[in-house]
Formats: structure tokens, sequence, C-alpha cells
């Protein structure tokens, strides 16, 4: 027994010096390939579309109902180091059975709906393409320069995305009552958009700063999305980030410059159209317009839940074409979230409001222009946008489970100017198709009062399933234009993620 006892001590001790001589194992050396990640995701979409009903005579019977179907393929490669990072995607949009008869010149009373949107650019009920949606080089942790990175070649840019908040309700609120109200990737189309061009940004934990400038890439609703507009966008941000141990606070100014030479996409304004001279087919000169702004949201513990409160406004300047340009913008909301109740029942209320155009036979342009926004993401159903409109709206969102989101909307829609256009669209798609739509209100501003509800469910990570539907009660604007008041619009899509 004392030698077996012995025999066991003399094992452990020689294998414990052992260990103590060999030390811990050597890291295993890095390759040029640890960096490298591969990405695909696929989102197929059904798309159901009951548009107002047009008067006799402007479309081909039912021309306003229809439906289509869109699939969105991206694939890409990441390469990253401490110093830099490599970003290439390519994208591949079909669509099929595009209405043939809910466009112009079929019908007389504008697109019925987003089908004849894509099909207005194209002309094909059955179209698709694949090209590069991003690829570029950032720099970052450069000698001298703590603090800034720098971007260039083909990306995504959306204003008010400069700065991701910590706290999920101040994410919430950037992402889906700020970003992209005037410059987006329009995510929600099936082709998207992207920019070709360079970007800074500047760091530190209490202010980011970031600049760009760029030439937007077709798309939108055109699917051929891989050459450039003849449009130049730029602009600036300064944002006070949210800091640790202080109220939950997202603070930002920005500028944004726009400049569209498409000398064959006509404008789309409320000019007198019997008038030659004033007629917006014969002004081919540049719009070019200066938009200074800022936003301030918060959410702030107040009683048993959450209080949060939003911000944003912006003023134009500048030449459209022949005209002048000067206009406004202004949002404000404000909403209670009780966290800590079944579902974390959410109620929000809010007015966006910008400016409309009073006179059309002056030489001013006073309307709204929302740039190159993602214009369904306060429009979603998608038949007006935020130029020369009024909305009163009220949301009401619940998470019952983690993987379940419900939100219901109200809205009360209105256009600020009656002697001005009632407008929709996403903004510039290709060189000849100027990607606003207006119609002839004929002096009446009541729009419509919409309800609408969406459901988002993650069963599993890499899957989302999205349902959502619409349903518009057309007022005077409306009244004056189609014979059907009611419109319906819908879609249920799946997106997977690896």
């Amino acid at each position: 027994m004392k030698r077996t006892t012995r025999y066991w001590a003399i094992v452990i001790l020689f294998v414990a010096g052992t260990a103590r001589a060999e030390g811990p194992a050597p890291a295993k050396e890095k390759m040029w390939y640890d960096g490298v990640t591969l990405s695909v995701s696929n989102r197929i979409r059904g798309e159901f579309v009951d548009w107002f009903d047009p008067k006799p005579g402007n479309a081909p019977g039912s021309a306003q109902r229809y439906n289509f179907m869109g699939n969105q393929l991206r694939f890409g490669m990441k390469a990253e180091s401490p110093g830099a990072m490599i970003f290439l995607e390519g994208q591949d949009t079909r669509l099929v059975s595009l209405p043939a008869n809910a466009s112009p010149p079929n019908s007389k009373a504008g697109n019925l709906g987003p089908g004849a949107v894509y099909y207005a650019n194209t002309h094909d009920r059955d179209q698709g393409e694949t090209f590069l949606k991003q690829g570029y080089i950032t720099l970052r942790q450069i000698p001298g320069l703590e603090g800034a990175a720098f971007t260039g070649g083909r990306f995504e840019y959306g204003d008010g995305l400069e700065v991701l908040p910590t706290d999920p309700s101040l994410l919430w609120l950037k992402r889906q009552r700020i970003s992209e109200r005037l410059v987006g990737s329009f995510g929600f189309t099936h082709v998207t958009r992207s920019v070709d061009g360079v970007k800074g940004t500047y760091d530190t934990p209490v202010l980011n700063l970031t600049a760009f400038g760029s030439r937007p890439t077709m798309g939108g609703f055109e699917v051929s999305a891989n050459r450039e507009l003849d449009v130049y966008l730029a602009g600036a941000a300064a944002t006070l980030k949210q800091v640790k141990d202080w109220v939950p606070l997202d603070v930002r100014l920005f500028y944004l410059y726009y400049n569209d030479q498409r000398a064959d996409a006509v404008k789309t304004d409320n000019r007198v159209r019997s008038v030659p001279a004033n007629a917006p087919k014969n002004d081919k000169g540049n719009i070019e317009i200066s938009t200074v702004g800022a936003n301030v949201v918060t959410v702030v513990d107040a009683g048993p839940g959450k209080w949060d409160g939003l911000l944003w406004g912006a003023v134009q300047g500048g030449d459209w074409g022949t005209q002048d340009h000067v206009a406004w913008g202004y949002a404000v909301e404000t909403g209670y979230q009780l966290p800590g109740v079944f579902a974390a029942p959410w109620l929000r209320v809010g007015y966006n409001r910008t400016a409309g155009d009073q006179d059309p036979n002056d030489d001013d342009h006073e309307t709204f222009f929302q740039i190159l926004p993602t214009a369904r993401m306060y429009a979603q159903t998608p038949f007006y946008n935020l130029m020369n409109s009024s909305d009163f709206f009220t949301q009401f969102i619940l998470k019952p489970i983690q993987m379940v989101t419900w939100r219901t909307d109200y809205h009360w829609l209105q256009l600020t100017s009656a002697n001005d256009l009632w407008y929709s669209g996403g903004g510039a798609t290709n060189n000849n198709f100027f990607g606003y739509q207006g119609l002839q209100v004929k002096g009446r501003n009541e729009l419509a009062h919409v309800v609408e509800s969406s459901l988002t469910v993650n069963p599993i990570k890499p899957l989302t399933v999205y349902g959502y539907y619409g349903y518009a009660f057309g007022q005077g604007a409306v009244r004056n234009l189609f014979d059907g008041t009611t419109g319906n619009y819908g879609y249920i899509e799946m997106t997977m993620r690896y």
C-alpha cells in the first residue's frame, strides 16, 4: 500500500513539473483567412394591392387590383484586420407578375400602387438583374488620427444612423422614427439603392462627426441598379451620443446637399401645365437644394414605465430649376412604455408636417423635398409621403414573447396646401423617371384615414417572418380623383440570413 501511494505521488509530481516546464500552450498563429466571413440572405415577398378605384375611362377595369411577387438574394464577403475592412456584396432581384395596365399611359390616374411603379420603370411584367450592391474598403486605427475612419467605394447610407444608441427603446426610435427620413437605402423595395463615394467619421465616447460625398446609384423601383444617377449627394452630421450614467439622449445636427442634373427627368410640381413657359417639362434646370436640420430623442424612467420624446426639424433653400426653393418640415412625437407589464405595451402619438406650395403661378417652389428617403418607413401604405403632408398618428406596440412583435397604427392624413399636389414615391430611380408622383387634388386637402397592422415573428435566429396589412379610407382629395375611396395593401415576406 505504501509503495502504491509513493508511486502515484511520484507520477503526480512528475506531471506537475512537466506542466510547469512546458508552460501554457503557444497561441495559435492567425492566418489570413481567419478574418474572412461569408454572408448570404434571401427575402421573398408576396404583395397584394387593391388601390383606389379610378373613375370610368381613367384605367382598364380592375387595373387597381393585382398581386405580384419579388425575391431579393444577397451574397457577401467581409475581410477584416485591426486596421482595415473590405466588404463585397452582390444582389440578385427578381420580380414576377407585375401589372401591365396600372401605369400611365394606360392609367390616367397615375401609378396604381407599388407594382405599377416597378412596371413603369421597365415595362416588363417579369424582370430581374444581378448587380454589385456594395463594395468598399474602410481604414481605421490610423496613426495620429485616433477615432477616425475612412470609407471609400459603394456602400449604403442612411441619415440618422451615424450613431446607434445602446438603450433598446432609444435605438428603436432612431431606427424607426428618425433614420432615413431624407436619405436612405430604400430597403423596403426589392431593388434598394446604394451610393458611390467616400465617407469619413471621427468618433469619441461623447461625440460622432460624419461627413460624406457621393453619387447615388439607380434602384428603388428600377431593377437596373448598377449604374449611377446624374445626381450628387453630400452631407455632414454631428451627433451627441448616449453617455453612460446620463439620461438616455441622442442629439444630432445635420446638413444635406442635393444636386439633381437629370435633364430628362420631368420635375414633379404644381406648376400650371397648360402654360408652356411655366410647364415643368420645359424646365431643364438643375435642382440644387441645401437642407439643415436637427433632432433630439430621449427615453427616461417615469413612474412604472418609460416616457419617450422626439423632435425633428429641417429647413431647405436653393433652386428648383428656374424657381427658387424654400421649404420646411417638422415632427413632434411622444410615447409611454410599460416594460414590466406583460407584452411591454408601448403607446405613441405624433404629428409630422411639411410645407406645401400655395401658389402654382409664382416663381417660388415651396414644397418640402424628401430627397432620397426610405419613404415607406413613414408611410407604410405607400400612397403618400412626407411632401406637402400633415400626419397625425398613434402607434401601439406589443411584444408578448421575445420572438413576436405586433404593431398597430392609425393615421389622419391631410395635405398642407390644397393648391399643391398629392405626392407619393421615394426619390430618383433612374435618369428618366423623376421618382415622385404628384396628383392634382382640385382644391381639397383632406386625404385619408389609415388603419394598419403588422406582425414580426423570429422563430429561429436566421429566420424572420413579417406580415403587414393597411386599409385606407379616402377623403375629399381622393374622392375628387377616384370613384372608389377605399384602398387595401398588404404583404407577407420571409427573410433568411446566414
